[in-house]
């Protein structure tokens, strides 16, 4: 059993190196070529499809000539709440067990100054508040706060220090 010798011919090898190298070449620069004139072109379409529609929104304004008595808001990216309540003076928001002074200027600044208000505020609110002032403040737990404003609004001070002495012992 005779075993074929195999013999490399490495005399063409840089050769061969080099052709392949220009065919990646060109066809690197043939691709990026091709690729040019077809963004050119879909930019193109999509210049006139703008030109398009803003002479249809011309049109359409020239035939909508409504003018509005009201301010439109542009520009609104936030709910606006009231910053004081018409009924009373602010409440003292520190006396709910959780909220400190600077809880109580965080909530003052969102529009919450009475225990009616907090009272009616979702939690999911409150937390959202907490927050956006940082990672301190999402530490605190808003989840009685509803249920001590309540208390507090209906002045029941006995039951509102009750209230605050189980959560503090860790009692249910």
């Amino acid at each position: 059993m005779n075993i074929p010798a195999i013999s490399l011919d490495l005399d063409g090898f840089p050769v061969a190196v080099a052709e392949i190298a220009l065919m990646l070449v060109g066809a690197t620069m043939a691709g990026w070529f091709l690729a040019k004139v077809i963004i050119r072109k879909r930019i193109g379409n999509l210049q006139e499809l703008i030109e398009e529609k803003k002479y249809e929104l011309a049109q359409i304004r020239t035939l909508t000539d409504t003018t509005v008595d009201y301010p439109i808001a542009t520009n609104a990216h936030k709910t606006v709440y009231p910053t004081i309540s018409p009924d009373h003076a602010p409440d003292d928001l520190k006396i709910i067990e959780g909220i400190g002074p600077k809880i109580e200027e965080i909530l003052n600044r969102e529009g919450i100054h009475t225990y009616e208000q907090l009272m009616e505020t979702s939690l999911l609110r409150i937390a959202g508040f907490l927050k956006k002032a940082g990672p301190r403040y999402q530490l605190h737990d808003p989840s009685t706060w509803p249920e001590q404003a309540a208390l507090a609004k209906q002045q029941k001070w006995e039951e509102l220090e009750r209230l605050k002495l189980k959560m503090i012992s860790g009692r249910s």
